[in-house]
């Protein structure tokens, strides 16, 4: 019996349980087999490996057609090694005889989705439609499954400074390794942390409404980062670098940079100005 929990040995008593049921849960790739056959022998240790390097993506459900002859007439087996993979509790795809580890591996990515990056391209959809909260859920859920992930944590801390959470964001970022600080996007987060030390105050912001000097279009950037008025902001900033790009030591473009850095470069405003940029620069 193996030690693993992706790998089970299936017999009449658990198939109803772990093939039909399970596969309802997570994809059943079963391997058909028998202690005669070497190619069964070849085979075993490569699906043995890669369920262990899946990590849970697919359960390896192995049926001695000796043992289990019931079984491998109600599937139609016809030789050994074959392996079927079952989800849904219907069968998906199959393959006969033993196959390199390569064409195993290619045959699997085919049908299974990575959880990791099926989680990244729901939180983006969820982001791309300004659904903050519920992104924020999900990838909570993905970090308590994925702990080690830096690239779930790195999104995390985006979100939270979206929602103006500086002080969770800041915690999210500090718990970051050494070596991932460094990160160009990381780098733009804790500026973003910034934004809300070099915001006015509600009194100064007011004093500000009638000014369009560029201290003043400045500050109300950095009050409409805040408040997570991204579109406002880099109005703002574009305007002020349009009009005086040598202010503050040209701390427009850096202010930018250090947006864009914070929205990350798949979100629509950041596309939008980028070409807006690159047109006062160039």
């Amino acid at each position: 019996m193996s030690q693993s929990p992706y790998i089970i040995d299936i017999t009449l008593d658990n198939f109803q349980q772990i093939i039909l049921e399970g596969s309802m849960q997570q994809p059943i790739l079963i391997d058909f087999w028998a202690e005669w056959c070497a190619p069964c022998k070849a085979l075993m240790p490569i699906l043995t490996k890669l369920a262990g390097e899946f990590q849970g993506q697919f359960i390896l459900a192995k049926v001695n057609i000796d043992e289990q002859r019931e079984l491998a007439a109600q599937f139609q087996v016809r030789s050994v090694p074959t392996v079927m993979l079952v989800s849904q509790g219907q069968l998906v795809d199959q393959f006969s005889g033993a196959k390199p580890e390569s064409e195993i591996r290619a045959f699997l990515k085919q049908h299974l989705t990575n959880p990791v990056e099926a989680f990244k391209e729901q939180i983006k959809q969820l982001i791309g439609e300004g659904q903050l909260d519920q992104a924020q859920a999900l990838l909570q859920q993905a970090i308590s499954q994925l702990p080690d992930d830096i690239e779930l944590q790195i999104e995390l801390a985006r979100i939270l400074l979206q929602k103006n959470q500086a002080t969770d964001a800041r915690a999210v970022l500090d718990n970051l390794p050494e070596s991932d600080k460094a990160r160009p996007e990381v780098k733009g987060l804790i500026a973003g942390l910034q934004f809300t030390e070099k915001a006015p105050s509600p009194e100064q912001l007011a004093a500000l409404a009638d000014r369009d000097d560029s201290e003043a279009r400045y500050l109300k950037a950095m009050a409409a980062l805040v408040q997570a008025d991204y579109e406002q902001a880099l109005t703002l900033l574009l305007n002020l670098l349009r009009d005086e790009r040598s202010y503050q030591d040209g701390i427009a473009h850096k202010t930018l940079l250090e947006v864009f850095a914070l929205l990350g470069e798949g979100n629509p405003l950041v596309i939008q100005s980028r070409r807006k940029l690159y047109t006062l620069m160039y």
